[in-house]
């Protein structure tokens, strides 16, 4: 399913104007709301083309971005709630990873040892101190990768 930025917006509970703000500061779009650099071709957005009949130009080319269910999933996730952001203190903020991977994956252990796991979810951190944090409070806050295929993600969402 593909959403307009109004549809998005109202999903989000947001305004159409604000999620295009915050779209671009995320750089995810560009200054004329076209997907930005690594979003294109990725599933996250759609832009569909055409013409219109101006009264006084006559055929008029346009573009139209729209957003994906997998896109709307992934901007849920980028989006910080407003409650979210004013009431926690950034030394108390759950430690945060990005899922890079979700699937199959066998570990090779330093005696070249092989362990398949079946299910497995690959989870990347921006430095050593937060993944620590995170063992230590016992929880992790997910944010899917802007590469995760779009199966993972949906994997994922249903805990399947």
């Amino acid at each position: 399913m593909e959403y307009t930025f109004d549809q998005a917006a109202a999903l989000l509970d947001t305004g159409r104007n604000t999620l295009a703000r915050e779209l671009r500061r995320l750089k995810m779009l560009d200054q004329h709301n076209m997907p930005a650099g690594r979003y294109r071709g990725q599933g996250i957005f759609v832009v569909k083309t055409g013409t219109y009949e101006h009264p006084t130009r006559g055929k008029t080319p346009y573009t139209k971005t729209l957003i994906t269910a997998r896109g709307l999933e992934l901007i849920r996730y980028r989006l910080t709630p407003k409650e979210e952001a004013t009431m926690t203190n950034p030394s108390e903020q759950q430690p945060a990873g990005r899922v890079h991977d979700v699937g199959e994956l066998t570990v090779i252990n330093e005696d070249h040892g092989r362990c398949h796991h079946r299910v497995a979810m690959v989870v990347v951190f921006d430095s050593p101190e937060q993944a620590q944090a995170c063992v230590k409070a016992g929880t992790l806050r997910l944010i899917p990768s802007t590469d995760l295929n779009p199966d993972a993600t949906e994997a994922m969402r249903h805990g399947g």
